[in-house]
């Protein structure tokens, strides 16, 4: 099968006739957004793009990028001039989500002029949610299937100045090279915090005795991590009895005692 045509940045351009300022406006907006990536510069699908170009996609687009949501009209065109929107549902926007974002942002950017927009984070955000679902919707109409990336999930443990992301592995490393005490200290964090986190992602704690051993070499080794299916059967298994279902507490025998005695010394009593 044939690999979809890509269009790159400056090719895009040059299709849309847009200056690169109002091609990263589009992309703030999310009218615009790559579907791949070339290394670290993105790449556009050239179905969508030959689609925009055309005079009405071309006037919506600018107007997208200057609209007055006041004014309800583009805040380019002189007052006294009159502007009728057209009978187009969300325009100049695709949908409702991308009117309520540009909303906001424009709301926001408008109050901190001449400043750049206040939150950039947040923006890198959605224009990355916005790739995102770009390229998931690309892959699915050309039938294209990208393999999962199968990494070591990281976990975020400790506090403060000790807060650090450490793989499974990692966290196996550390509570077979050093005592829990000291391992939890590494982490700013207590023994039992550290021993319920290593039960919680099955990562196998060393025995009782196991640091007393004066010479590392005669020291049990330490064993593999359990798979992720062995996680969730495990998980499975604890939450109920055999056949998932909740098993009752046996009853204390210490209260019957005690209700026994009671009636015991009301009778002598009595």
């Amino acid at each position: 099968m044939p690999e979809p045509p890509l269009y790159e940045e400056y090719q895009v351009l040059k299709r849309l006739k847009l200056r690169a300022s109002e091609l990263d406006g589009l992309l703030n907006i999310g009218i615009i957004a790559p579907v791949a990536r070339r290394g670290s510069d993105p790449m556009y699908c050239a179905v969508t793009i030959d689609a925009l170009a055309t005079d009405y996609h071309h006037t919506r687009m600018g107007c997208a990028i200057w609209w007055d949501f006041d004014l309800n009209r583009p805040s380019f065109l002189p007052t006294h001039i009159e502007w009728s929107t057209p009978s187009v549902p969300f325009y100049p926007f695709d949908d409702e989500e991308q009117q309520s974002w540009a909303r906001r942002y424009f709301k926001l950017k408008k109050a901190c002029a001449p400043f750049p927009y206040p939150y950039p984070e947040r923006l890198a955000r959605y224009r990355s949610r916005m790739e995102d679902k770009a390229t998931k919707a690309f892959e699915r109409a050309h039938g294209i299937k990208r393999e999962r990336k199968r990494g070591n999930r990281k976990l975020l443990l400790g506090r403060g100045t000790f807060r650090r992301e450490v793989t499974r592995a990692e966290l196996r490393d550390l509570v077979w090279s050093k005592t829990l005490i000291r391992a939890g200290a590494d982490l700013g964090m207590s023994e039992f915090t550290l021993r319920t986190i290593c039960k919680r992602y099955l990562i196998p704690l060393p025995t009782r005795g196991h640091f007393n051993w004066k010479d590392p070499k005669k020291r049990p080794s330490k064993p593999e991590l359990p798979t992720a299916r062995a996680r969730q059967q495990t998980y499975r298994e604890g939450s109920g009895g055999a056949d998932g279902v909740a098993q009752e507490r046996p009853a204390r025998t210490r209260i019957a005692v005690r209700t026994s005695c009671m009636s015991t010394r009301r009778a002598s009593s009595d």
